[in-house]
């Protein structure tokens, strides 16, 4: 499939420089008579789960005060207690229900404290949509367009500047938010279709609270919220409705590596090793070769994995269990919630790679159908078809991934056309690029692209050339992928 950036007239993006400040997602409510705590406020994550998912339990997240030590019932509904897990703060406990022989109903559950007082959850269990499961994710028939929603057009003034938001609208600003929002994209569905496009990626629209560099969206501070500056969950969903009703499918930008600084788990974590480095800022080396390299030591696999991108960019430990299912029920709730054909993963191979594995495997055992790119941003195949499901590798690892993004084939088109043609520069470049196919998976699964929100136009890097620019798009757009 292709995937056509949108931003033109976008900045270059320096995505990984700033960061947000502290979210919220759905409130369980309580308050009874006697002995319930009067006002109590419980946040649980995910807020909701579906009955007749593949897998059989869900993980909720409770967050509230206290609520480490209170024993956990159900009070109303079929489901079972499977576990009950306090980690290192006070403030969070890990419930774990299972749901394999449950029906859509709405549970109770009672925590309850050492002196007996108690607050109650109440927790919905869905019915899903039909043919949830076999959804069809994109695939090398589709057109992809690609939308830095901040850049993109701005359909609702009311949300330029939201209360409690730092980083406000300064068009003049170049790193500054500009106030595009997922109504803009909505107002613009028609013209996206017209030029035959049948996919929209976004750049994250998840809440990035951070003071400054707020717009890129690449510093989450709340998983399950999209930044009321974009607009809301409802816009969301109904911007991805209105979208399939008009055959074109919203593939949603995911990033499991780090978050961003002003997240709420900076503040109270949930775990002493919920953050890489043990909270602190140490810097990533960035070479991703170290993951593949026979002859490496474990520090320069560590330093790769577990550094962090910036210091307003903390490293989430996955190989805590508690969040690596964070993460993976995050991802199948935003696929059911809001009806995804797709999910593009930012900065793939950064994470734990045995976290990875379970991420790609549980997403592709709910959905066989569904479509994930990786980013991995090497110009060497070697490297980015590792990740890719059924490529030929030098170890045993299970990766689930269906697809990775083209960076290779990116790269040596620019070269190519910047290059003098003789035996060994110009279009040989090309050709030696794809004759690398062997080592892929599904060569024909691959997301092809000309340029992305993080480089230059492709105008720009072949010189303001409209021949080159002719040639580029032309085999692009013809290419396997």
């Amino acid at each position: 499939m292709f995937n056509f950036n949108s931003v033109s007239h976008a900045f270059l993006l320096n995505r990984y420089r700033a960061l947000p400040l502290l979210l919220t997602s759905v409130v369980s409510l309580v308050a009874a008579p006697v002995n319930a705590l009067q006002q109590s406020e419980l946040e649980v994550y995910p807020p909701n789960w579906w009955a007749g998912m593949q897998h059989p339990e869900v993980e909720l997240m409770i967050y509230g005060e206290g609520v480490a030590d209170d024993t956990v019932s159900i009070d109303k509904g079929k489901a079972t207690i499977s576990r009950v897990n306090a980690l290192d703060s006070e403030n969070y406990l890990f419930v774990t229900l299972d749901i394999s022989a449950a029906r859509a109903q709405d549970l109770t559950l009672t925590l309850t404290d050492n002196d007996g007082s108690y607050r109650r959850l109440h927790y919905s269990l869905d019915k899903r949509k039909e043919g949830s499961a076999s959804r069809k994710g994109f695939g090398p028939k589709d057109a992809i367009y690609l939308i830095a929603p901040d850049r993109f057009a701005n359909g609702n003034t009311a949300n330029d500047n939201v209360d409690g938001y730092q980083d406000k609208v300064d068009r003049q600003l170049k790193g500054g938010r500009h106030g595009g929002d997922i109504q803009g994209i909505v107002d613009n569905l028609d013209y996206i279709k017209s030029m035959g496009f049948t996919q929209i990626w976004t750049m994250p629209l998840l809440e990035n609270a951070m003071d400054k560099y707020s717009y890129h969206g690449y510093s989450t501070t709340d998983y399950y919220n999209i930044d009321p500056r974009f607009g809301s969950n409802d816009a969301f969903i109904e911007f991805s409705e209105q979208a399939k009703s008009e055959g074109v499918g919203v593939i949603m930008d995911m990033v499991l590596n780090h978050i961003g600084s002003n997240h709420k788990w900076m503040e109270d974590t949930p775990s002493k090793d919920w953050i890489n480095n043990e909270g602190k800022f140490v810097g990533t080396t960035h070479k991703r070769e170290s993951l593949h390299d026979p002859h490496a030591i474990e520090s320069d696999i560590k330093g790769f994995s577990d550094g962090w991108f910036v210091p307003t960019m903390p490293d989430l430990n996955q190989r805590n269990p508690h969040l690596a299912n964070y993460l993976v029920q995050n991802a199948i709730w935003w696929v059911e919630t809001a009806d995804l054909s797709g999910i593009r993963v930012d900065t793939y191979s950064y994470p734990d790679k045995a976290f990875l594995s379970e991420w790609t495997n549980r997403l592709m055992d709910e959905y066989p159908n569904f479509n994930i790119v990786g980013e991995e941003w090497s110009v060497n195949p070697a490297i980015t078809a590792y990740w890719q499901a059924g490529s030929q590798r030098h170890d045993d690892y299970d990766s689930a991934l269906p697809s990775v993004m083209d960076f290779p084939l990116q790269a040596a088109v620019v070269k190519a056309l910047n290059s003098d043609e003789s035996w060994n520069s110009g279009f040989i470049t090309v050709y030696e690029t794809l004759a690398t196919d062997f080592l892929y998976g599904d060569p024909n699964n691959l997301v092809v692209f000309p340029d992305n929100h993080d480089m230059s136009r492709i105008y720009t890097q072949l010189g303001h050339d409209k021949a080159k620019w002719n040639m580029a798009m032309t085999l692009l757009l013809t290419t396997r992928g």
